[in-house]
């Protein structure tokens, strides 16, 4: 620290120290409020510059046992009683110091971490609706990336919600603590983000060749971490295209819904057929009508869905839905006459699933 600094504030504070351990000795009383502030005030401007909070403790333990080590140096058999109850005086005395530091630290950390997190929000909100971000990146000081990765999330909930007697809010909390710790390892904590429970944006600047690959690995991850799926999609953009490239990637994300696709991380390059039929228009419409002869047979429609929901077993099936086996084959022909689709059949497969995707995407608006 600068020589200044050691000479004016830490010396002060290391003498008001003294002095309240001195009056702790002699009349019994701890340091008032008042002088537990100026503690705590000496705490947080050690935040400020960075230092350490296990150091900034061990410096305190580290004088108040030089001071017990001063007083009983020259202690002989005869004062052990004395020096025991000078003990008992130290360690009472260093938990309600250590206690004023750590507050006025910690304070003065979460004041300015929370400033960060809400300008860094603003910055990442500003680009969302398409604004001029310049100046808001300069408040937060943060430099405006040539390129980013924009990953859209849509994230499960967690099985722990379900548990009787568990508040389902810290079980969320610690789910985005568990998945944006893998985030901020994977970028140097320079990402920016917007979660919540069910997703949202993790925008994250590009300043090398884009690997995918790792980043499909830190989206499994994530998901692992935090103990719930995760799908993503992503895009590369620059500052001004990060609300179109957010707009994109929220309709891949509706894409990988209505398709049932695994979690993991999508491009649209990975999506480009199942993108194109659920876009709104007469194609998409008609694709959705071709399953309308089963709305009317809502049993067949239901056997329809374990079906392409991957269940292609017949007894599988047939258990799931409390039928014979051979009610669940008739039921197939059914839908094969009413719709055209032979659904025991890769091609017949193929067409349902995206007749059903489009009818999602139609439903959706």
């Amino acid at each position: 620290m600068p020589v200044e600094e050691m000479r004016e504030d830490i010396t002060n504070i290391s003498r008001d120290v003294v002095s309240y351990y001195i009056s702790w000795l002699r009349e019994g009383t701890l340091a008032t409020p008042d002088q537990a502030g100026r503690i705590g005030g000496s705490a947080a401007r050690r935040a400020e510059e960075g230092v350490p909070l296990e150091a900034l403790l061990a410096a305190y333990v580290n004088g108040l046992q030089g001071i017990f080590a001063t007083l009983t140096a020259d202690a002989g058999p005869d004062d052990l009683d004395a020096v025991l109850a000078l003990g008992n005086k130290i360690f009472e005395f260093i938990k309600a110091t250590t206690g004023a530091v750590a507050s006025g630290y910690l304070e003065e950390v979460r004041t300015t971490v929370g400033q960060e997190h809400n300008t860094r929000r603003a910055l990442l909100a500003a680009l969302l609706r398409d604004e001029s971000a310049s100046a808001t990146a300069g408040i937060a000081g943060i430099g405006l990336a040539s390129e980013y990765l924009l990953l859209n999330l849509a994230i499960g909930a967690h099985p722990d919600e379900q548990e009787a007697g568990v508040n389902p809010t810290t079980v969320t909390r610690r789910m985005l603590r568990r998945l944006l710790a893998v985030f901020e390892a994977a970028t140097d904590d320079q990402a920016l983000n917007a979660l919540e429970a069910t997703g949202g944006i993790v925008l994250v600047p590009i300043s090398s060749d884009m690997d995918w690959s790792k980043w499909s690995e830190t989206i499994a991850e994530a998901g692992s971490a935090a103990g719930v799926t995760v799908s993503a999609a992503g895009a590369l953009t620059t500052s001004s295209g990060v609300a179109a490239a957010a707009v994109q990637t929220g309709e891949i994300l509706d894409v990988l819904r209505w398709f049932e696709r695994a979690p993991g991380l999508y491009r649209l390059e990975d999506v480009l057929i199942e993108y194109q039929l659920t876009r709104p228009g007469e194609a998409r419409d008609r694709l959705a009508d071709l399953l309308a002869p089963l709305e009317a047979h809502p049993d067949l429609f239901e056997t329809l869905l374990h079906y392409l929901g991957g269940n292609v077993n017949r007894r599988r099936i047939a258990n799931l839905l409390h039928v014979h086996p051979n009610t669940v084959d008739y039921r197939l022909r059914r839908i094969h006459e009413l719709t055209g689709i032979d659904v025991t059949e890769p091609p017949g497969i193929h067409r349902a699933t995206s007749a059903l995707a489009a009818r999602r995407a139609g439903e959706s608006g």
